[in-house]
């Protein structure tokens, strides 16, 4: 089995798991209420201390475009990829590669999270940014 692991570290948990959902991870404060990606020391609205929390694998699209070019470093011959905002339930609006080609989204449906492998080490190791899928 191959092992994933994040790009760098403190952007998202990749569980050895794969039946488990991968995570984003980001910050909450208490004191405005409000959840934040990516982490952050304190809370912009208060500047106060915050906490680190996992985000929901799960959200909604929020808006999405199809990028009519290459992926940078990409050599594949068609060209294009889409984009998107997706909503997760804490209140953050995440925007990200999102799987499928044009027309394969609709507004509001719900998308999840997943590992986007980005690198692979000679020993197999795959090094991964994230992307949303529809669930």
């Amino acid at each position: 089995m191959t092992k994933m692991v994040p790009l760098e570290e403190g952007y998202m948990v990749i569980p050895e798991n794969p039946e488990l959902p991968c995570r984003l991870i980001g910050s909450y404060s208490k004191s405005a209420n409000k959840t934040y990606f990516p982490i952050r020391k304190l809370c912009p609205v208060t500047s106060e201390p915050v906490e680190t929390v996992e985000l929901s694998p799960v959200g909604e699209l929020y808006s999405w475009s199809f990028i009519m070019m290459p992926k940078m470093g990409s050599r594949e011959k068609v060209p294009g990829y889409g984009v998107g905002q997706i909503d997760l339930p804490e209140g953050v609006r995440i925007q990200a590669p999102i799987d499928g080609k044009m027309g394969d989204w609709k507004i509001g449906m719900k998308m999840r999270l997943v590992p986007n492998p980005v690198v692979t080490d000679e020993d197999g190791t795959q090094y991964c940014g994230f992307k949303f899928t529809p669930a």
